[in-house]
């Protein structure tokens, strides 16, 4: 009778150490996607410039005299020292082949080197978007979640109004959740 209760005493040891180990690592994985999960406008500044009308005209300025041509193009907005680029990297190299497909002109953009911009893109990895008629369409990240995936994909479904020259809506994302870096 001893060895039966010895032994289960053992699986019930087993179970109860396997048990805390599964759930150890379901909220040590939790935690570590959870940490790196914030606002895209944290701090509310692409809210306020969109209120204030003080976004897309000074943006196009701004950017056209960067040497940039706005009409039909999409600027894809990174920071070197962003630990979530590569968790966007297919995502975003899906983007510009998509904008390419459709007529649309790519730029690569380093926030760092162009410090001015950070006044108009609050986070990276981002996006911004315009039509052939140099219309804003969307500015904001290219995907919300942990991994910023086509799955949650904000952008996909506004590529093909970069090549047309009707008016198109605005889109400031300013509500979206994920991995991204302040700049």
């Amino acid at each position: 009778m001893l060895t039966k209760l010895s032994g289960e005493a053992r699986t019930r040891w087993l179970i109860v150490t396997i048990f805390a180990w599964f759930a150890l690592v379901l909220w040590g994985l939790s935690y570590l996607l959870e940490q790196r999960l914030v606002w895209f406008d944290e701090k509310s500044q692409l809210l306020e410039l969109g209120n204030n009308g003080e976004l897309a005209q000074p943006l196009v300025t701004e950017l056209v005299n960067k040497g940039f041509s706005v009409s039909g193009s999409v600027f894809h907005i990174s920071s070197e020292s962003c630990n979530c680029n590569w968790r966007s990297a297919g995502h975003t190299s899906s983007v510009k082949r998509q904008v390419t497909e459709s007529g649309g002109r790519n730029y690569n953009i380093d926030i760092d080197q162009f410090s001015e911009l950070k006044r108009f893109v609050p986070a990276t990895p981002a996006i911004i978007m315009f039509n052939e008629s140099s219309e804003l369409i969307y500015l904001g990240p290219y995907a919300d979640g942990a991994f910023c995936t086509a799955e949650s994909s904000f952008v996909e479904a506004l590529i093909p109004l970069v090549s047309m020259e009707e008016k198109a809506p605005e889109w400031i994302n300013t509500v979206a959740k994920g991995c991204y870096c302040s700049v």
